[in-house]
């Protein structure tokens, strides 16, 4: 077969797969659309209640629980005729059966009906976008529009009829809050209700993976790795693991554990190349700070530049390219930093687009190649970062890139385009602080400093 028609055949392929999910994706919000009617329908057509009034923000059970929010004595004392009625109802619907049973149809009905009502009633109420990244409800999942938040309102369905007594309450506080957050974004946008998220905004959360720098402590690690009876690291371990707080104690008790097996008077080393376990006593042990993960893409395609940038004194003109890049949508603050020259130079080549690789070290002693997308840890020399983060001011950043947008929209051949950057670029700018402050650590007690690729939230 040609290269053309392999090609043919590919693009067919791929347009029968999108053809595949898109019907699915239509099939499944026409669920969603119906199984929020019925669930309605049959609350009115049973108990005479219009559910919809409940979450009424000018409605009396809203005004009642918002009055005695946080005093829980009084918390029985709200309990309205329309919420009482509505729980009765609810849970009138599992029958005589002690508890929700998905695997009963009539449940599995009542349990869907209810997830849907509660997604598309805030869905639309708000603007969001429906995200189903498989067939089970459990996963499907509503982004909104307006605000950068996600929710899985058949997760939520479940816990509520699990609940029991006071799920009404629940459910109406937690799409009160919701309604707030936008409420306090609408102020914050002088009333515009901005649509800014997209479903890509949101998928990207759970398909792309994070970066992650660490300083850590590799000389005391080395020594209690390779030198030291495996007895005196146990104790290290247990000495160090209540920092990492209760919800970290299981899998230092599973750490300490493997290490346990292993002969307590001899170095764990000479006894185990496992690299798995090396990391875990590593973060346990050895580590000292970390910056938030943050998306990798943006890590290199913002955050590595504007570091690189530095504080600009001015603006370059722009070229016909430029202006092409902006009529083509470009988000502003990754333009800021594509055309602005660089004050520190960058290695296009080395890791992260930025950092060459003679600055690059392995933590692993038996091995010299890295597999970074399988999660191998790679050592950075911190001085290289100290002269860029040593002038870099995050409002200094954020300053300099308001002026830019002003430069920009000053330029009668640019596009008329609003500032839709600010958010990316306070993200770079909080991620470079956090860097700072990584890199300061391990340069302050001459510790390592260590990047990692982590996979998707999920």
């Amino acid at each position: 077969m040609s290269e053309s028609g392999k090609q043919s055949e590919s693009a067919k392929q791929l347009a029968v797969a999108e053809q595949e999910a898109r019907e699915r994706f239509e099939k499944a919000t026409n669920e969603l659309r119906e199984g929020a009617y019925r669930f309605s329908s049959r609350a009115r057509g049973q108990s005479e209640l219009i559910i919809e009034e409940l979450i009424d923000p000018d409605g009396e059970t809203v005004a009642s629980i918002a009055e005695v929010e946080g005093d829980q004595g009084a918390v029985s004392l709200s309990q309205s005729l329309e919420l009482i009625t509505f729980d009765t109802w609810l849970f009138g619907q599992i029958g005589d059966k002690d508890e929700l049973d998905l695997k009963t149809e009539d449940h599995w009905e009542v349990w869907f009906t209810f997830g849907a009502w509660i997604g598309e009633t805030i869905r639309r109420r708000h603007g969001g976008h429906w995200l189903m990244m498989g067939d089970d409800p459990h996963t499907w999942r509503i982004g909104f529009s307006k605000i950068f938040l996600e929710i899985a309102p058949f997760v939520f369905s479940e816990q509520l009829l699990r609940m029991g007594s006071g799920a009404t309450r629940k459910m109406v506080s937690e799409i009160e809050r919701i309604r707030g957050l936008h409420e306090d974004q609408a102020k914050a946008d002088n009333g515009q209700a901005l649509d800014r998220f997209l479903a890509q905004h949101y998928i990207r959360q759970h398909t792309v993976p994070l970066g992650q720098w660490m300083a850590m402590d590799f000389a005391g690690l080395a020594k209690l790795w390779n030198e030291e009876p495996t007895e005196k690291l146990i104790e290290a371990i247990k000495e160090a693991g209540p920092r990492l707080g209760p919800q970290n104690q299981q899998i230092v008790e599973q750490v300490i554990g493997a290490v346990s097996r292993a002969n307590p008077a001899v170095p764990i080393a000479k006894q185990t190349n496992d690299r798995g376990l090396f990391e875990a006593i590593a973060q346990i042990v050895g580590l000292r700070r970390a910056t938030a993960p943050i998306a990798i893409d943006i890590l290199e395609r913002v955050v590595m530049p504007a570091l690189h940038v530095g504080i600009p004194e001015g603006f370059p003109p722009l070229d016909e390219d430029d202006l092409a890049n902006l009529s083509k949508g470009i988000e502003m603050f990754a333009f800021f930093v594509e055309v602005v020259p660089h004050k520190f130079q960058a290695d296009d080549e080395g890791f992260l687009g930025t950092i060459p690789h003679e600055q690059l070290t392995t933590p692993y002693a038996d091995r010299n190649v890295l597999e970074i997308g399988k999660g191998d840890w790679v050592v950075v020399n911190p001085a290289h970062f100290i002269p860029m983060l040593t002038e870099f001011d995050p409002a200094k950043l954020l300053e300099k890139y308001d002026e830019f947008v002003k430069y920009i929209a000053g330029n009668p051949d640019a596009p008329r385009r609003r500032d839709d950057g600010r958010m990316l670029a306070e993200v770079a700018v909080r991620a470079l602080a956090d860097l700072k402050g990584c890199v300061g650590v391990a340069a302050q007690n001459q510790d390592a400093l260590l990047f990692r690729l982590l996979p998707p939230p999920g």
